[in-house]
């Protein structure tokens, strides 16, 4: 038995645990949780039972918001997870690289180092995640998020200062955050095929984005939205703004015409797919759409590549049992 007069279980009878569960689950494992928590902090210090704690209660939450590993919702976010991450991680790159290379990053300092600590994050958590370290990476999307939030309410309560600059984007580095730390951590793919195509997705985000960023840097005009471009530039730049959600989808119908992948969390990451309807051309992605008409042009080319992908990854996964049922040379079972 746990001894009750250890600070570490002085503290855990102060806070709510069992009562977090469903009454259902909650009557028939209600012991079973106790009797886990009290083994897990038999020799635990302070720190080490609330992490424990913290853990069993955010598995609480995710069944009764029915978010856990077993219910649809939770299958979707975890499937979404991963190339949530590895966007987020793929756009910091992008970011970080520009702000090393843009002509005044040096003349203040402490504005690009604001800016880089609330971006930073996002790509050791996607290497986190590929190593197998789910909680690291999940405690670096947390800092983030929270990190990004600060800033934005710092920018709202002090509107003349630089820190305005970080605020376009907000919506999309919470949203995609959100969903990643929401998301039941036992139900992410974590095997090595996984994690790959996660790699993968960010690596193939982040180059070209990268390319056309360095490539126009130094010669953005400022009144960029009345120039007039060449048709072929300007193709380019309109095709820049859909590369990210054309990865994603292609990961997307890898999944979905995979007969081993649950369609649900292939389902995922379509989700993962949808953020990128606010992203804009070169040089720094660092603003959303101001013009309602690229927000629908957007809205519209990601729409019509998960149609695509949903239409031909149903194919393939329809099609391949017919096939391996009528290769040449199957015969029918010896009964």
């Amino acid at each position: 038995m746990t001894d009750s007069h250890t600070p570490a279980s002085a503290l855990l009878r102060r806070l709510p645990l069992i009562g977090l569960y469903p009454a259902g689950y909650r009557a028939a494992h209600g012991e079973e949780i106790a009797a886990v928590l009290a083994e897990a902090v038999r020799h635990a210090d302070r720190r080490e039972a609330l992490r424990e704690w913290a853990a069993l209660a955010a598995h609480a939450l995710r069944l009764r918001t029915r978010l856990s590993s077993r219910d649809p919702a939770g299958r979707i976010l975890a499937g979404a997870a991963p190339f949530l991450l590895a966007g987020g991680a793929a756009l910091s790159v992008v970011h970080l690289l520009t702000w090393l290379l843009l002509p005044d990053s040096s003349t203040d300092f402490a504005r690009e180092a604001v800016g880089a600590a609330q971006t930073l994050p996002w790509v050791p958590a996607l290497l986190c995640l590929t190593l197998g370290l789910r909680a690291p990476a999940r405690a670096l999307v947390l800092l983030a998020v929270l990190s990004r939030l600060g800033v934005a309410a710092a920018a709202h309560f002090h509107p003349g200062t630089a820190l305005t600059r970080y605020a376009d984007l907000l919506p999309l580095w919470v949203v995609m955050g959100v969903l990643v730390l929401i998301a039941p951590p036992d139900a992410v793919d974590g095997s090595p095929r996984g994690r790959s195509w996660t790699m993968a997705s960010a690596v193939a985000v982040a180059l070209p984005m990268s390319g056309l960023a360095v490539l126009w840097l130094g010669t953005w005009p400022e009144d960029y939205g009345n120039v007039v471009f060449p048709s072929s530039v300007q193709g380019v730049l309109d095709a820049s703004t859909v590369w990210p959600a054309s990865v994603m989808t292609l990961a997307y119908l890898l999944h979905l015409g995979s007969p081993d992948t649950d369609p649900l969390r292939a389902g995922g990451v379509a989700l993962a797919v949808l953020p990128w309807t606010v992203m804009v051309a070169p040089p720094i992605y660092r603003s959303g759409p101001t013009d309602h008409h690229d927000l629908l042009r957007n809205g519209g080319a990601v729409l019509a590549l998960l149609a695509v992908a949903t239409l031909v990854g149903t194919l393939r996964r329809t099609a391949r049992p017919t096939r391996a049922g009528t290769r040449p040379g199957a015969s029918d079972p010896t009964p």
